[in-house]
């Protein structure tokens, strides 16, 4: 039996050979990119299934205390950005923020001088741009809400515009019994001076009766001098009650985002594990809107930052929760 070979010229074989190896490289490549995207959906899915889930546990774990029925949150949304992780973004339910607290602190007046015009109100600080309303007639007093659902906070709108209004009349008294005195005190220096002008060109029987007036002007003086020293009082009282209700407010605004803080670590030591699908090397990361320090007529962000392996250790409990927050990076934005 005879045999035959078909011979090819070698460099036509090469050229074939070329081809069937890029032909061979583009359809793996192809089918490589594909199984990837679909992994890549399956994994995003997964992810923002946990995320969400990750949002109510934090929104009912959250409490003001223990039987509190009311969250400290008032709304959170969850992001996750490849190579960096999940981000978590969270406003507060603090009435106090700023904010934007719910609110911000009632503006104090500027400290009283004595027979000197009291200074307006100050506008409240918000925390973001929002609602503006507008209070009242001569001096319009504008207060920033931020994003309120207003319905449901209708009582407390209510309450905190009272209060306002209250402040402003009782300011708008002061200021009356200031301007109120010190044109009496003004009007007395004018007869007194009128009186002495007299005196010096008036005959003996004159005299005497401009010499009553006199003394009648000076216990009208000494009257209205005891009305300022009052009216001094009460503008001092007034300035202490403004100052102790600001670090008042001050003091539960700190204990409001710290009970925050710990209330959002402690979930995350607890139910830290179902955020399976964000790789260990990345990162979990909280901004809580308006918790920072007080800028212009608003509050920073305060950013928390949390490695994901030590939320792996404290949900394994491996790490306390305390030591949680403090390895945690911190910044104000």
């Amino acid at each position: 039996m005879k045999t035959s070979a078909i011979v090819f010229p070698a460099s036509k074989f090469r050229s074939n050979l070329a081809k069937l190896k890029v032909k061979f490289a583009v359809a793996s490549a192809a089918l490589l990119l594909a199984f990837s995207a679909q992994s890549a959906d399956k994994n995003y899915d997964n992810l923002h299934k946990q995320l969400t889930i990750m949002n109510d546990i934090m929104l009912s774990s959250a409490k003001a205390t223990q039987h509190s029925r009311q969250s400290l949150i008032r709304s959170i949304e969850s992001v996750y950005l490849q190579g960096q992780g999940a981000i978590f973004t969270i406003k507060s339910n603090h009435r106090g923020s700023s904010h934007r607290q719910f609110f911000q602190t009632v503006a104090p007046l500027e400290p009283l001088a004595p027979l000197e015009p009291l200074a307006a109100l100050e506008v409240l600080a918000p925390v973001n741009d929002g609602e503006r309303v507008i209070i009242s007639t001569d001096e319009d007093l504008v207060l920033d809400f931020g994003e309120i659902d207003f319905e449901a906070q209708e009582d407390e709108l209510e309450r905190v515009i009272e209060v306002f209004e209250q402040q402003r009349e009782g300011a708008r008294e002061i200021r009356g019994e200031q301007r109120e005195i010190a044109y009496e005190l003004r009007d007395i220096d004018r007869q007194r001076k009128d009186i002495e002008y007299q005196l010096q060109r008036a005959e003996n029987k004159s005299k005497k009766e401009l010499k009553a007036e006199l003394k009648k002007l000076e216990v009208n003086r000494n009257a209205l001098n005891k009305n300022k020293i009052k009216l001094e009082q009460k503008v001092t009282k007034l300035n202490q009650q403004r100052e102790e209700q600001k670090i008042a407010q001050s003091e539960a605004r700190k204990e409001h985002f710290s009970a925050l803080n710990n209330a959002l670590v402690e979930t995350l030591c607890l139910y830290g594990n179902g955020l399976r699908e964000v790789p260990s090397k990345e990162y979990v990361s909280f901004i809580i809107k308006g918790a920072g320090e007080q800028q212009d007529r608003g509050f920073k962000d305060q950013i928390l930052v949390f490695n994901k392996q030590d939320i792996n250790a404290c949900a394994n409990s491996k790490l306390t929760a305390k030591k949680l927050l403090a390895a945690a990076e911190r910044y104000q934005f």
